[in-house]
């Protein structure tokens, strides 16, 4: 998910730098000449200064982006009154002194992403106690120490992703005066051994991100009690192979969407999702799911869309979701052979609501393939009919021209399914 930005017309004054040969080039972008654009011109990197940047108190948002600014002097900001927005992305930024960012105390959005920081140094926001929104995605930061964002206590939204983090080498209470924040992201690093009591002090928690965090199981310390407040959860592309407790997700009831992609699941309890009571969207794509529990899904009112495609189901009993909302299914390229007859309309009939549903990519036999389109046809579901126009092998058969709806027959179709494609290749 791309990071929170802000987008306002405000004041801003000119911008000045000291360069070896050049200077960025600056102009006003609309016609009452409250906004400046910066621009790098050159290839020498630039210092940002004390006084070199206009002091002018009706300044409120300052955009550096991209300058090759390689350091910032104290004072540099000072005397900005007004000033709110400061982007200074995608920089050669090594390190920020402590009173790199001293007057700039109306600070409320402060955008470091993509530059080469190893460190926050504890202090550096003394002044900047009204920020709300703060972005380092995309440094080299190996670990953050005790109070280095005490002093923002209304922080809202905080960046963290693709950086050189250990969870591990992390504070456990790095975060205990930081209770406000609602948007974390801490995908791209390393989060395997965290401590328990990482967010434990949040309590307006909405949107946490672990994608990429090379985690092997869940970890404890985004499932804890005060994280009610949580509504999306992203653990997708990690190394998680099993959700076998039962009460993992008990704290989480009002998680609107879980993405579990692209792991390697291939144990997944029955009652593991029964807590989460609002959830709406569920991704369990590219796992080594082979078996569906009977009621995974069972009454789960509120589940609308549940992906289940590229992994190895070899069964799908319809009760598992029963009771749901689903509106839209996706369960293509996995290794069933049929689906009970009638399947989409008994959904309809226990209170899914299907519009879409993608099956394609399985070793159909190809009565019960045709038993299906049919279905969907009638009751005018989606489907990915592209797949269906008789240019390419969707299903096998034999003699017995009949859908053959029990699992023993499976392997016989399958077997079939994987030569043929097999001399395709």
């Amino acid at each position: 998910m791309a990071f929170i930005q802000y987008h306002l017309s405000v004041y801003v004054f000119l911008v000045f730098l000291i360069v070896v040969d050049s200077f960025p080039t600056c102009k006003y972008v609309n016609e009452e000449e409250t906004e400046v654009v910066c621009n790098e011109n050159g290839d020498t990197s630039y210092a940002l200064t004390q006084r070199l940047v206009s002091d002018n108190n009706k300044t409120i948002s300052i955009s550096l982006k991209g300058c090759k600014i390689s350091s910032i002097d104290d004072g540099s900001f000072h005397n900005f009154l007004s000033l709110k927005y400061l982007d200074l992305s995608q920089n050669q930024i090594t390190e920020l002194k402590i009173g790199a960012l001293d007057g700039a105390n109306q600070l409320i959005y402060l955008n470091l992403s993509n530059n080469f920081l190893s460190e926050i140094r504890s202090g550096l926001f003394n002044q900047t106690i009204n920020l709300n929104t703060l972005d380092l995605t995309g440094n080299k930061l190996k670990q953050l120490k005790q109070g280095a964002f005490d002093n923002l206590q209304k922080l809202g939204h905080l960046g963290l992703s693709n950086n050189n983090l250990q969870g591990k080498d992390l504070d456990p209470f790095l975060f205990n005066h930081n209770t406000h924040i609602s948007y974390i992201d801490f995908s791209a690093n390393e989060m395997n051994g965290s401590p328990d009591t990482l967010l434990s002090t949040m309590q307006a928690l909405e949107f946490l991100n672990l994608e990429r965090c090379l985690l092997n199981e869940v970890p404890t310390f985004v499932t804890r009690r005060n994280l009610i407040t949580m509504k999306t959860l992203i653990l997708s592309k990690n190394e998680i192979s099993k959700l076998d407790n039962p009460t993992i997700f008990i704290n989480l009831e009002n998680l609107m969407k879980l993405n579990l992609a692209e792991n390697i699941l291939d144990q997944i309890n029955a009652d593991v999702f029964k807590p989460l009571k609002k959830l709406k969207v569920i991704v369990l794509r590219e796992n080594k799911i082979k078996y569906l529990p009977e009621n995974l899904f069972q009454n789960m009112k509120n589940l609308a869309n549940i992906d289940l495609s590229h992994n190895l189901i070899e069964s799908v009993p319809v009760n598992a979701f029963r009771g749901t909302s689903v509106k839209n299914l996706n369960l293509s390229n996995n290794r069933f052979t049929y689906l009970s007859d009638n399947f989409c309309l008994e959904l309809r009939n226990s209170g899914a609501k299907l519009t879409k549903f993608y099956f394609n990519q399985n070793p159909w036999q190809c009565t019960c393939l045709m038993s299906l389109l049919n279905e969907v046809k009638k009751l005018e579901i989606s489907y990915n009919s592209l797949y269906y126009d008789g240019k390419y092998p969707v299903c096998v058969t034999t003699k017995e021209i009949f859908c053959k709806r029990h699992d023993s027959f499976n392997s016989i179709y399958t077997e079939l399914y994987d030569d043929i494609a097999s001399a395709e290749n």
